[in-house]
């Protein structure tokens, strides 16, 4: 494909256009939330032909493996054996015979493109865009780095991503974007994770940062936020049963999971939250997790050079 085109389709995909998309309103992401259960049961991953397909996939099947209410040992999944570019209409079909189905896919970009079209035009509902990549060198801020567009913190893949990185010593970055913010009646203080120091920016509060092993100007600079010297601390006083809950919950999910690499991970942890498994939830517009490891060669691949795009979709 001509690079041109490439970094122009790229641009699409993660450049915040997604209400053009079909994203849900809030009224709607009201209404879908509500009937999450009955959606987990319809639940299959869309498979789109890409070198990381299998580690995506082992991933997943982790996931449905360890949500205790989902009726399946195993995910339902669906390979595209012919190229998108090449058989759109395949895809046609696929949508027209899978009502009341909630996808969750991988693609490259240009397929990508091309299919979050087909969604729309087909009336679905976008749940959830996410822009993966990974890199090497010394150039390289974070050899892994992801970029998420949200209808809403509901459908956010983010902490528990974070989570599961951080415990395997990877240096990543995780940004999020959010259409709707959730009325969720939380302190923000219940939301940090072990390890990672919480922020907030005083002239948008909206705007969140967790980070560990590097400074919150530092970030700014890093994931390409406005720099700021506003950065409020959260607070360290917290309730302990708070805490507690919240340790609960999420250790008992990911505690005891390894994995070879960090595709499997993400395909986890998007897999976890379209299955409702992630109920942890922020209120807020945009908020970014970036780590740093303490360890200069951690023991484990980061697989270099793979791009690809995620999604959550209700037809």
């Amino acid at each position: 494909m001509d690079e041109k085109r490439r970094i122009l389709i790229k641009g699409m995909v993660t450049g915040g256009t997604l209400l053009a998309f079909g994203i849900p309103t809030i009224a709607q992401a009201a209404s879908i939330s509500q009937t999450l259960s009955g959606s987990t049961r319809n639940c299959q991953l869309l498979l789109g032909n890409t070198p990381i397909d299998e580690a995506f996939a082992k991933g997943a099947q982790a996931a449905c493996s360890r949500y205790i209410n989902y009726h399946h040992s195993t995910l339902p999944a669906f390979p595209l054996e012919d190229a998108l570019l090449t058989n759109p209409l395949r895809i046609v079909d696929l949508l027209m015979q899978s009502r009341n189905m909630r996808w969750i896919a991988v693609m490259d970009y240009a397929s990508a493109a091309i299919f979050t079209e087909l969604v729309r035009n087909f009336e679905g509902r976008l749940l959830s865009l996410g822009s993966h990549m990974s890199s090497s060198g010394d150039d390289a801020s974070f050899p892994t780095r992801h970029v998420w567009t949200s209808a809403s913190p509901l459908y956010s893949s983010g902490r528990l991503l974070a989570s599961l990185l951080s415990q395997n010593q990877h240096d990543f970055s995780i940004v999020e974007n959010f259409l709707e913010q959730t009325a969720i009646d939380r302190a923000m203080k219940d939301s940090s994770l072990a390890g990672f120091s919480s922020y907030w920016l005083a002239e948008q509060p909206a705007t969140h940062l967790h980070c560990a092993g590097v400074s919150p100007l530092e970030v700014g600079q890093l994931i390409g936020w406005k720099t700021s010297e506003n950065w409020k601390s959260v607070s360290s006083r917290s309730d302990e049963s708070s805490n507690d809950r919240d340790k609960t919950t999420a250790g008992a999910t990911i505690k005891q999971l390894r994995f070879d690499n960090w595709i499997e991970a993400t395909g986890y942890a998007v897999v976890a939250t379209a299955l409702g498994m992630e109920t942890h939830q922020e209120s807020c517009s945009s908020r970014a997790f970036v780590h740093r490891s303490s360890q200069r060669n951690p023991d484990h691949r980061e697989l270099p050079g793979n791009h690809f795009v995620s999604f959550v979709i209700d037809v």
